[in-house]
């Protein structure tokens, strides 16, 4: 089993950030010894699930029950900035942007968990969709209200 870090702390700017620590295994280095890019991707969508899981104050992603969490990603930025070399923890702290009625922009930085390199960083839209219909749909007025907390 993983062993999972979720927690909140306050960034340089003193907004709050979401913080989020994940394992990366041997098998996703590439034939350089280095964590491959796209590997990134997939421990950023991770950290997403847990920090839509601690806004909406639930467990489990259940799209049926929590209807903020069905959503799609409109636009990826991504710089990487050092590579990560060997299987270990890593850290990924999110931050928001910008809200808008069904979408959200958050900055993040994925970096080594004892503060030291910065491996990759960016920013990340993701638009909320009806489930019904697959047609953007706004927030709902809790959820929008949780992520209002994380705003720089």
């Amino acid at each position: 089993m993983r062993k999972l870090r979720v927690s909140e702390s306050m960034g340089s700017d003193m907004n709050q950030r979401f913080v989020y620590q994940s394992e990366v295994y041997f098998d996703e280095l590439d034939a350089l010894g280095v964590l491959h890019h796209t590997r990134y991707m997939l421990h950023l969508e991770r950290a997403q699930q847990k920090f839509f899981e601690h806004l909406l104050g639930v467990n489990d992603f259940n799209a049926e029950r929590d209807e903020d969490i069905y959503v799609v990603v409109h636009s990826l930025e991504t710089r990487f900035r050092e590579p990560f070399q060997k299987p270990g923890p890593i850290e990924v702290d999110y931050g928001i942007e910008r809200i808008r009625s069904g979408g959200v922009t958050m900055d993040f930085k994925i970096r080594d968990p004892n503060g030291g390199k910065l491996y990759c960083e960016g920013k990340r839209t993701v638009c909320k969709l009806s489930a019904q219909t697959h047609q953007p749909a706004p927030w709902t007025e809790p959820f929008r209200q949780a992520m209002e907390t994380y705003l720089k």
